[in-house]
Parts: C-alpha cells; structure tokens; sequence
C-alpha cells in the first residue's frame, strides 16, 4: 500500500490496484510455520478459539495463524474526479490514504524492538503534523488504532502487544492514548501473515463509522496500564492510524481519513 502510494505521488500511475494472499495455515505451511512458532515458544496451544484469541487479555498465550486475501484500489484524487465524470453509475469515494511509512528494523527476527517503533512512531506522526497539520491530539481524540497486536504470551519483556502498547505510550503519552481507541483484526482472522486485513477494515470503519470489538477481550493486563479497547458498535471518527511489523524486518504506519477530510 505504501509503495503504491510512492507511485501515486510521484507520478508513475494514476491508479495501482494492491492484491495480497497467504495462506499460513493451510495444510502445505502449517507443518512449517506452526511449528516453527512453536519453537519460538510464540504460538498458542490452546484448543478453543475463545481461549486462544485474546488481544490485549491478560490470559493471552500465543498467536494464531490465519489465511486469507484482500485488494484495494488507491488512485489519484484528480483520477478518481475524472473517473466519476465519465461514469454513467455514481460512486462513493471510501476513504483517503494521507500518509504511509516503512522502515528496516533490523530486529524482528523474534521480537519487536519497541524502541524503534516508538522512534519511529513519533517520526511518522511528526511528518504527519507538519504535512497534513494534523496533532496527535486530533488522532487520539478523533481516530482508532489498528493495532498488530498477535496475542503472543503476557510477558512484560517481549508481547507482542507490551512492545506496542509501550511505544504507543511513548510516543501519545498516558493522556492521549488513554482517548485513542484500539482495535485488533486478528482476534477474529489470525495471524494471515502477508495479508492486511487492518487496512480494509480501516476503510470501512471509515465509510460506515462503525467499530469492530476486540474480540473475547475480559481480563485487564496491568503491565499494558489503561487502555481504551473497543466494544463495538456506531463510533464517529475522523481517522484510522495503522501499525504493521514483519519479518524482514519492517515496521510500517498508514494513516486514513475518512472521505470528507479538508
């Protein structure tokens, strides 16, 4: 998404049509990449869904893989514009990527380095303020957080979800973050590995301003402090702020904002 977005900018095409597919747990990646997070000590063995996906749940355990695909169509405003003029069926535009950014970690080969995600967090939303002059209090007070949040074990040194809560703290503070209201697709796909369905979602938690909950979500983690998990249902929000990490290592930001955005 973010490269298609380098080319938009830059000029190289007026519309990129961005599909991803993977299929981590089905019968040929399963036997591989199961029991490589297995060895990692980072998949769950749990055998009930409701005791497996917890994101953000104290009782959390491990993650889960999923398999999946998506495909999203991003194009130029005067390209969307024109596209509307000659089309005999009107169209909504969805939602407006702002602004995306990705970096070499360098380190997440088994854990994320949340230093470097929060350094590179306030990078993003430092850019983001100067481009687009949007604060990070209009973030936190008027968007949602997709998070990456995998479910990984509790632990106060490498979860998943400690590494990125912490650098959402660094970089928000505890005011802020405490507004910014969190979500998690995994809870409900898994882990699908190369596919993001965080960034359709975020499209259309955008169009319909209606959230998902965080699904099974019941014990509060002390360790990840006061957090405004999401309950689902109507929620007005002007932004959608998307965190990715992956082996590589990357670490990646997208921010939305909902089609009416001046």
């Amino acid at each position: 998404i973010a490269m298609a977005q380098d080319m938009l900018i830059s000029g190289r095409a007026e519309r990129v049509v961005v599909v991803a597919g993977d299929n981590a747990s089905g019968e040929t990646l399963l036997p591989w990449l199961g029991s490589g997070f297995r060895a990692l000590g980072a998949a769950t063995t749990k055998a009930a869904v409701e005791d497996a996906a917890l994101p953000f749940d104290k009782r959390r355990s491990g993650m889960l893989l999923g398999a999946g695909g998506i495909g999203m169509v991003l194009e130029t405003e005067l390209s969307c514009l024109e596209r509307r003029k000659n089309c005999a069926n009107n169209f909504d535009i969805k939602a407006r990527l702002l602004a995306t950014q990705y970096s070499n970690s360098a380190y997440h080969g088994a854990a994320l380095d949340r230093k470097h995600i929060a350094s590179e967090l306030k990078r993003f939303l430092d850019d983001v303020e100067l481009i687009h002059g949007i604060c990070k209090a209009e973030i936190a007070t008027h968007g949602v957080y997709f998070s990456h949040e995998t479910c990984t074990h509790a632990s106060s040194a490498s979860s998943c979800s400690g590494n990125e809560i912490a650098a959402l703290r660094a970089a928000f503070g505890d005011d802020l973050l405490s507004k910014l209201l969190i979500l998690n697709t995994k809870g409900f796909t898994g882990h699908p590995m190369g596919v993001s369905f965080e960034d359709v979602t975020a499209v259309e938690v955008l169009m319909r301003q209606t959230v998902p909950p965080v699904p099974n979500y019941k014990v509060k983690d002390e360790y990840l402090g006061d957090l405004n998990v999401s309950k689902g249902g109507p929620y007005a929000c002007r932004y959608a702020l998307r965190f990715a990490a992956g082996f590589g290592s990357q670490v990646a930001f997208a921010l939305y904002a909902t089609a009416q955005y001046e």
